[in-house]
């Protein structure tokens, strides 16, 4: 009986909350209003098939209709998301304003000082490019990320061709392909994911990989030079080794978080000593720290006991190696 009636009790303040009277909502469930009063004196409770009905007229929850109480934790959900979604929609709305003052103050501008049109085709595919970062991912609904990511690179290739009909030159053909090999990257990426749907990440890795091979390839192709085998090679291939070393450890290697985190650690640590050793032996008049020198711990004691805080990072020895005579180095 205590149960009807705090039942009953909660349909009548919910009702009343809602600015019904009793022969209003017996009009909207299509029920008797002398229905609606044995509901609320607890002297019968609403058929199963009608709940739904129910908590759509008096604005609740089924949860909350079968507990005759309310779920304040989930309205207060409720009001942080629709916060949160006021907040995001102010700054569709903030960027879309500013995007449009942008274009209209620098085609007048453009207009005005100019009497033409030349560099106001940059901002314009600027503004173009940053929409589709900050306000066409609300506006599309199916193929989101593919429609966007479409959408940015058309208008970042306009982009390029609108500074290059201002400054003109022929650094297009290369900023072209430069481009085309940064954007081979995300669609590469979109692909694998929307295509393949197995082993996704150690794939996206893998182009990754290839993909700094490529991109310097192209770089070099334009710029040109002796660095692309003797240094920029060599250097991809070890941070390579060192990326799928870390992406083994998290995605294979089957130990606990604690673990694999040491695991990073030590590789993160190894880091700056293999790559400062291998540009020491490729470049030339580079004398920095042997990579031993990053272990000697006998001489990071020996000057921290001496007062001097260069032991807590190796680096400082390369000034003093630079400053030692050339024979004193050798030896």
């Amino acid at each position: 009986m205590n149960e009807k009636k705090s039942f009953g009790e909660y349909i009548r303040r919910k009702r009343l909350e809602a600015g019904l009277t009793q022969k209003d909502l017996a009009g909207q469930l299509f029920v008797t209003e002398s229905t609606v009063s044995k509901w609320e004196r607890a002297l019968s409770y609403p058929d199963v098939s009608m709940v739904t009905a129910i908590c759509a007229a008096l604005h609740i929850t089924e949860h909350e209709f079968f507990t005759a109480c309310d779920d304040d934790q989930a309205h207060a959900q409720e009001r942080q998301a629709a916060a949160l979604r006021g907040i995001a929609a102010g700054f569709r709305w903030f960027f879309a304003v500013s995007y449009a003052i942008a274009v209209v103050v620098c085609f007048i501008c453009d207009l005005a000082v100019f009497h033409k049109l030349d560099w106001f085709w940059i901002v314009l595919t600027s503004c173009g490019l940053a929409f589709c970062f900050t306000n066409l991912p609300f506006f599309v609904r199916r193929n989101k990320l593919a429609v966007c990511l479409g959408a940015a690179s058309g208008c970042l290739i306009l982009l390029l061709l609108a500074c290059w009909g201002y400054t003109g030159g022929w650094w297009i053909s290369g900023g072209l392909a430069i481009t085309a090999v940064c954007l081979a990257l995300p669609w590469g990426w979109w692909a694998v994911w929307r295509f393949y749907g197995r082993h996704v990440p150690p794939l996206c890795v893998g182009l990754l990989t290839g993909w700094v091979f490529g991109l310097l390839a192209v770089i070099w192709a334009f710029a040109g030079g002796d660095w692309l085998f003797s240094l920029a090679f060599p250097l991809a291939a070890v941070g390579a080794v060192f990326l799928w070393a870390g992406f083994a450890a998290v995605y294979w290697l089957k130990v606990g978080p604690w673990l694999k985190g040491g695991v990073i650690a030590l590789l993160a640590s190894l880091s700056t000593p293999v790559f400062n050793s291998l540009c020491d032996a490729l470049i030339e008049d580079q004398h920095g720290p042997r990579f031993r020198d990053y272990f000697a711990a006998g001489e990071m004691l020996a000057r921290q006991g001496a007062g001097d805080l260069s032991w807590i990072n190796i680096m400082p020895i390369n000034e003093q190696i630079q400053e030692m005579p050339k024979a004193a180095r050798q030896r």
